[in-house]
């Protein structure tokens, strides 16, 4: 083989390794055949022994909770920092849009996936009985601003009369983003820190209805 089909070939592979070098694996519990419940880690490269991670679990009843952060790994443990930054209900707000004579409302979870099933009713509904739904093509809520007699507004879940969030609207105020947990489907674990203990098959850690003892988590097949 000459030097140069050699020292092409190394390029090749070089830029290959990079390409594929981003790296996630997925967890999850075993035997957990009527809910699911597992641990994705991603790395920038497959090298590295540290990354993000992100912790989900879903029920058959279409409750869910979820959990985000950073870790960092060694040969016998997983050590996992959760991010609670945003787990509380918050609204941010846009102004000076294309559309001063409506206001735009969009419903996010606090991991920031947006809710496309809501409705908007006055706080007060003693006076105004009005239900803004959102629209089933857009996921958001359009109220003229002069049907806002009342700022203060509720967002309720689709076709229900839970109450999920309270808010007020500003002055000059065009669009409103609302980000908050379902209480009923959505939740965040009570988490800040957590270690995950390897073993042959992939971690122990305490699972869901183990009756917080340790469980067996596997990695998934691709």
């Amino acid at each position: 083989m000459t030097r140069p089909y050699i020292i092409l070939t190394i390029l090749f592979l070089t830029f290959i390794g990079q390409l594929f070098g981003q790296d996630t694996t997925i967890y999850d519990q075993e035997n957990a055949s009527m809910f699911s419940n597992n641990y994705t880690f991603i790395k920038k490269n497959k090298s590295d022994n540290f990354g993000t991670f992100i912790q989900y679990s879903g029920t058959d009843d279409m409750q869910h909770w979820f959990g985000q952060g950073v870790f960092t790994e060694t040969n016998k443990k997983y050590f996992l920092t959760f991010d609670t930054t945003n787990n509380r209900n918050r609204i941010e707000t846009v102004s000076s849009t294309g559309h001063s004579d409506t206001l735009y409302i969009k419903w996010f979870d606090w991991s920031g996936e947006q809710q496309e099933w809501f409705s908007i009713r006055f706080a007060d509904t003693t006076k105004n009985k009005n239900i803004y739904r959102a629209d089933y093509l857009t996921g958001f809520v359009k109220i003229p601003k002069k049907d806002l007699t009342d700022k203060n507004l509720s967002l309720f879940a689709f076709g229900s009369n839970r109450n999920i969030f309270d808010f007020s609207v500003a002055d000059n105020v065009d669009e409103i983003n609302v980000f908050a947990n379902d209480p009923v489907l959505m939740h965040t674990f009570d988490k800040k820190k957590e270690t995950l203990r390897k073993n042959g098959k992939g971690f122990t850690t305490v699972g869901m209805w183990t009756k917080e003892k340790p469980t067996q988590f596997v990695v998934r097949q691709k």
